[in-house]
C-alpha cells in the first residue's frame, strides 16, 4: 500500500529535524574539542585521532548526514533536503551558546530568520518540479551520463577542488611561521587574515562538496541495499563504481574541511557559510541531475534564485559581526602576546 504523499513529507520533515539537531550537536562538539585542546600547553596537545570527545562529535556528525542524505531522501524531493537541512544553524547557535559562550547578537538573530524564511521559500517554490523519488537505478545512472550533467559536474569539481588546492597549501603554510615568511605571496598577510580565509574556504569547500554527496547518495544506497536484498551485486559497469567511490571520497575530504575549518574558526561562522554554499548549489545540482530546468516555468526559477539570494544575505549577516568580533579577539590576544 502506497504511504499518502502527506505522510511522507511529514516523516521526511521529522527526519530532517532530527539530522539538523544532530548535525549541530555533532559540530559543536568538536569546536568546543578543539578550544580545550588548543587551550592546553603545546607540550600536552593532543592530535585529533587521540582525543575519545572528538570522535564522538565526528561520529554524530557522520549520522547525522547519513540519516539526512540518504534516509530522508526516500520521503522528501531532492530539493528540498539540502535547504530543510540549513535548520541545522538555528541549533548551531543553540550549542554554540551552550558549549562554547558564544554571544548571539542582533544580527545573529536577524540572519537567522532570514535564512529560515529563505528556506521556506526555497523549499516551496523549489519542488514544483517533476518527482523524482521513484526513479530506478538504471533511470539514475542514465541522468548521470548524460553530456550536460558529465559537462557540469566537471566544471563544478574543478572550481571546488582547485579552491580545496590553494586552501589546502595556505594551511601547511599556516602551520610553519618561517613557511609564511619565504613564500613571495603570503609573507606580508597577516597571519589572522590567512587563518580566516582557510576557515571560510574550508567551509565554502565542504559545502560543494556536500551539495554533491546529495546527488550520489540516493544512487549510491540503491546500489548497496538492492545488491544486499537482492544477494545480486549491482556492481557490473563502471558508473556503479563511480558513484560509490565518488560518494566515499566526497564524504571523506567534506569531514576534513569541516574539521580544519572548526579547528581554527568559529562555528558560528564556518557552519552558516558551509550551509549556503550547500543549500544554494544542492538545489542547484538536483535541478540540473534530474534534467528538470524545463519543468520548471520561468517565473518559479526566478523566485528561487530570489530565495537563494537573500540566503546568501542571510549568511552574510551572520557572518558579518562574527568576522568583525573575531578580528576583535584575535587583536586582544596580539596585542596581550606583544606585551608579554
Amino acid at each position: 500500500m502506497a504511504i499518502p504523499e502527506a505522510l511522507n513529507v511529514t516523516i521526511g520533515f521529522l527526519v530532517s529535524l532530527t539530522a539538523s539537531i544532530m548535525n549541530a550537536l555533532g559540530l559543536n562538539l568538536l569546536q568546543l574539542d578543539h578550544v580545550k585542546n588548543s587551550s592546553k600547553p603545546l607540550r600536552d596537545q593532543v592530535n585529533e585521532c587521540g582525543r575519545p570527545f572528538w570522535h564522538f562529535g565526528l561520529y554524530i556528525y557522520i549520522v547525522s548526514q547519513v540519516v539526512g542524505s540518504t534516509i530522508a531522501l526516500n520521503f522528501l524531493k531532492a530539493q528540498w533536503v539540502a535547504p530543510l537541512g540549513s535548520i541545522s544553524l538555528i541549533f548551531n547557535f543553540i550549542f554554540a551558546r551552550a558549549f562554547i559562550g558564544t554571544e548571539i547578537t542582533r544580527k545573529d538573530i536577524l540572519g537567522t530568520l532570514v535564512i529560515i524564511v529563505s528556506v521556506v521559500w526555497i523549499v516551496g517554490f523549489g519542488g514544483m518540479g517533476k518527482s523524482n523519488e521513484h526513479l530506478t537505478i538504471t533511470q539514475l545512472k542514465s541522468l548521470m551520463i548524460r553530456p550536460v550533467f558529465i559537462a557540469y559536474f566537471s566544471v563544478l569539481n574543478i572550481c571546488t577542488f582547485s579552491l580545496f588546492i590553494v586552501t589546502i597549501y595556505i594551511y601547511w603554510i599556516l602551520s610553519d611561521e618561517n613557511r609564511k615568511l619565504k613564500n613571495i605571496y603570503l609573507k606580508n598577510i597577516k597571519m589572522d587574515k590567512l587563518k580566516k580565509y582557510v576557515g571560510v574556504s574550508m567551509a565554502a569547500v565542504g559545502g560543494l562538496l556536500a551539495s554533491q554527496s546529495l546527488l550520489l547518495a540516493k544512487s549510491g544506497t540503491i546500489l548497496v541495499v538492492t545488491s544486499f536484498v537482492e544477494h545480486h551485486s549491482q556492481f557490473t559497469d563502471i558508473t556503479s563504481w563511480f558513484i560509490i567511490s565518488t560518494l566515499a571520497i566526497i564524504a571523506v575530504l567534506q569531514v576534513y574541511c569541516l574539521n580544519v575549518g572548526l579547528k581554527i574558526s568559529d562555528s558560528v561562522l564556518v557552519v552558516p557559510i558551509f550551509f549556503g554554499f550547500y543549500t544554494a548549489l544542492g538545489l542547484i545540482n538536483s535541478i540540473i541531475y534530474y534534467d528538470e530546468l524545463n519543468a520548471y516555468p520561468y517565473w518559479v526559477l526566478a523566485l528561487v534564485a530570489i530565495g537563494i539570494s537573500t540566503l546568501i544575505y542571510g549568511v552574510l549577516l551572520l557572518n558579518q559581526e562574527n568576522l568583525e568580533n573575531l578580528e576583535l579577539q584575535m587583536e586582544d590576544v596580539s596585542e596581550v602576546v606583544h606585551k608579554k
